[in-house]
């Protein structure tokens, strides 16, 4: 638990302090299992230390969209209790077995009177993984907003390929159709338009660029 960015140049007994301070705790979910229900009272930070997760939203015609895939070190909760929500307007569930640190938000967000360094530290922290992961729902707007499913399939695989030809990306083709609010049928054909064009070449999530 202590190896995460969340704690980055802290020492261990700074890290055993803030949990006493902060009352900081962990939770293991199973797979497919609730992290956030659609609706429940949110006032806490969550940081994924092991597995994955992801974040759904139901639309105004009852589909289910897939927003974000959270792994190791992302956070969740940030925009719904920064914004003074308390209710979460998505769900977020358990793609496989994970373990979650919960922070209460307005602990973490208020140094206590001592005023202490790595307590500072740690906001500092904070506010490098929720840049971190506005940067990451920037690349999915860049996505959403192309025209055509091939062009969103393209910027999706640019996005996760990072340079390389050979890549994985972390979606099920029912998963990725979700992310891009795309049929899934439709998606699927098109995958395979391009690869008969010679653009591109795929197993399961494994693809490779060859354009």
């Amino acid at each position: 638990m202590l190896d995460i960015d969340l704690f980055e140049k802290l020492e261990n007994s700074e890290v055993l302090e803030l949990l006493k301070c902060i009352g900081i705790k962990t939770k293991v979910f199973k797979k497919g299992s609730n992290i956030v229900k659609y609706g429940s009272k949110i006032d806490f930070l969550g940081v994924i230390l092991s597995g994955n997760a992801q974040i759904y939203k139901t639309d105004i015609t009852g589909k289910h969209v897939l927003l974000e895939d959270l792994k190791i070190n992302d956070i969740f909760g940030h925009n719904i209790v920064c914004l003074g929500q308390n209710k979460s307007p998505v769900e977020i569930t358990a793609k496989d077995d994970c373990e979650v640190l919960f922070l209460p938000f307005e602990k973490v967000c208020t140094p206590c009177n001592k005023l202490c360094s790595y307590h500072l530290r740690l906001i500092k922290n904070l506010m490098k993984m929720i840049s971190k992961r506005n940067l990451l729902l920037t690349d999915k707007i860049d996505i959403l907003g192309q025209k055509s499913t091939r062009e969103k399939i393209l910027a999706l695989l640019y996005t996760y390929s990072k340079g390389e030809k050979i890549f994985t990306i972390p979606y099920s083709r029912e998963e990725m159709a979700k992310f891009l609010n795309a049929d899934r049928s439709a998606m699927s054909r098109e995958l395979c338009k391009m690869r008969d064009e010679g653009i591109l070449k795929f197993n399961k999530n494994h693809f490779e660029l060859l354009k």
